[in-house]
């Protein structure tokens, strides 16, 4: 076993290659294991008390694209998938700081300690092209007696299941309270007769039907950009224009009850970029802000020049939890409930996949909550 490695969690230490195979090959012989599991239509492996894998049925092999266990025994399972977070230098999967909040690495450990059944979600992204997202399930149980200490880990894709989640939240919560509304507005019209009451009702009524075509817009392009079939319209546009207007919309929003400032500090720019997009990105960063913020607080939108690119900056005096920091992009990942969570991770998916920008945070006692956004001039 390797001599005592330094780990921000799980424990480090694998296994001797031989000793692996010897496992593998004892795993394989236990006929009929092998075959019983290749019927499943999840991903099952046996892992080892250093979480390497030592089994896998043929599902792994499929999702991977792969024909050859050998590549994947003695891996643990964020190596095996390349989670980002697999940091070669490190011990690898389960011993940074970001595998404290992974539910894989969790309900491993809880298994092992517990010697019981134990289910969690997990959250991953890839280090592949366009950093793809998986939602998972997961499953971890002892088998064997007590000196062998395996474990069976089940892996079942909820991606779908999620993503439903997100689309009742939005068509049968978001949407009908705001549709419910505008009915309610429709209907003070009727019974109105004051033209400048009547001129204010329309006028909160036109934002509330604005904000009912965002939401399905927003969800349109996430689909789309999801599947590689959002194209860009670029043009040249207003950096001022645009975080104006967007400062407007939030303080004609009856549910902010934060103060927002438009803070530049640069002088007018053009950006020459897909216009929509952009906004889209900045939007939902003021948007997690304004969420975030108590009433009182003071939300800042601005922007700098850094370098032949903008850098669009959204802060709040709020501070998020070491936990919620580690898992903020992460798909189906939300401090506001569940079915929530795409804001953040549409950010880094439009601005970095499709806008070739860069998407970053920082969240301290001394300074709150900025997120930030770089993107080329050109």
């Amino acid at each position: 076993m390797d001599p005592l490695i330094p780990t921000r969690f799980a424990p480090a230490e694998r296994l001797a290659d031989e000793l692996i195979i010897e496992q593998a090959t004892r795993i394989n012989d236990a006929s009929p294991i092998p075959a019983l599991f290749n019927m499943l239509p999840y991903v099952v492996l046996i892992l080892n008390k250093e979480r390497q894998i030592i089994y896998s049925n043929h599902s792994l092999f499929e999702a991977l694209g792969i024909h050859d266990a050998g590549q994947v025994i003695g891996l643990r399972f964020g190596e095996a998938l390349r989670c980002i977070h697999t940091d070669p230098a490190s011990g690898g999967c389960g011993t940074t700081e970001c595998c404290s909040v992974c539910g894989a690495v969790r309900a491993i450990l809880e298994s092992q300690r517990t010697r019981t059944l134990v289910s969690k979600e997990c959250h991953v992204t890839l280090d592949r092209a366009g950093n793809p997202s998986l939602d998972l399930q997961i499953y971890a149980s002892p088998i064997g007696d007590l000196q062998q200490e395996y474990t069976l880990f089940v892996v079942k894709d909820i991606g779908e299941e999620k993503r439903k989640q997100v689309f009742e939240r939005v068509f049968f919560h978001d949407l009908l309270n705001t549709s419910g509304a505008v009915r309610g507005l429709i209907e003070l019209l009727q019974t109105t007769e004051n033209p400048e009451e009547i001129r204010e009702i329309c006028g909160i009524a036109q934002q509330g039907m604005e904000m009912l075509i965002e939401e399905i817009v927003s969800q349109k392009e996430l689909i789309a950009a999801e599947s590689g079939d959002l194209a860009l319209k670029v043009a040249p546009f207003s950096a001022d224009a645009m975080l104006t207007k967007l400062v407007n919309h939030f303080r004609n929003d009856p549910r902010t009850s934060c103060a927002l400032r438009f803070d530049p500090h640069s002088p007018e720019t053009v950006i020459q970029s897909d216009p929509t997009l952009v906004r889209r990105v900045v939007q939902n960063m003021a948007k997690n802000a304004v969420e975030a913020s108590r009433a009182g607080d003071v939300v800042t939108i601005g922007y700098t020049l850094d370098e032949g690119a903008i850098l669009f900056r959204v802060r709040n005096p709020q501070v998020m939890s070491r936990e919620a920091q580690l898992q903020i992009f992460q798909r189906s990942y939300s401090t506001k409930g569940a079915g929530r969570g795409i804001g953040t991770y549409s950010m880094k998916l439009l601005g970095e996949r499709l806008l070739g920008g860069q998407v970053s945070f920082s969240s301290d006692d001394a300074h709150g909550t900025e997120f930030r956004f770089r993107l080329p001039l050109k």
